[in-house]
């Protein structure tokens, strides 16, 4: 559990990487949206905030760019809807639905397709290595 710390326009933020399921761009500044659907507005653009991000030492990010203005915490995702061209992150209860574009979230149901193999209705999670575990 990473301490991130983000300047916003007046104060300097301590955020729980943890609690993160969205950062949005906003022009030159970036939202970050919490599971628990805390705003913070930070005076950073979303390339800094993503190199922060990387800076967290972790085996596998959570975090994953999704689009030009978008990085998601993949590991809140529950659904992506191509038809509402939403993406649905849910985590102890707490929703938040997410507008993002009908090729964006193509892309990025894709990209998750292709690490994942459907067997006999079992989803198979395919390693780095392409081996397969259960």
């Amino acid at each position: 559990m990473a301490k991130l710390f983000f300047n916003t326009r007046d104060e300097l933020t301590v955020v729980d990487s943890e609690e993160i399921a969205v950062i949005q761009a906003n022009g030159n500044y970036s939202k970050i949206l919490t599971i628990y659907r805390k705003e913070i507005m930070l005076s950073s653009g979303i390339s800094k905030v993503e190199q922060t991000l990387k800076s967290i030492k972790e085996k596998k990010s959570k975090f994953v760019r999704v689009g030009r203005s978008l990085i998601v915490n993949h590991s809140f995702l529950q659904k992506i809807d191509l038809l509402k061209q939403q993406m649905l992150l849910s985590c102890k209860g707490n929703e938040i639905r997410i507008n993002v574009s009908k090729k964006t979230l193509r892309v990025y149901k894709d990209a998750i397709a292709t690490s994942i193999k459907i067997k006999n209705n079992e989803t198979v999670h395919i390693g780095d290595r392409g081996e397969s575990t259960l």
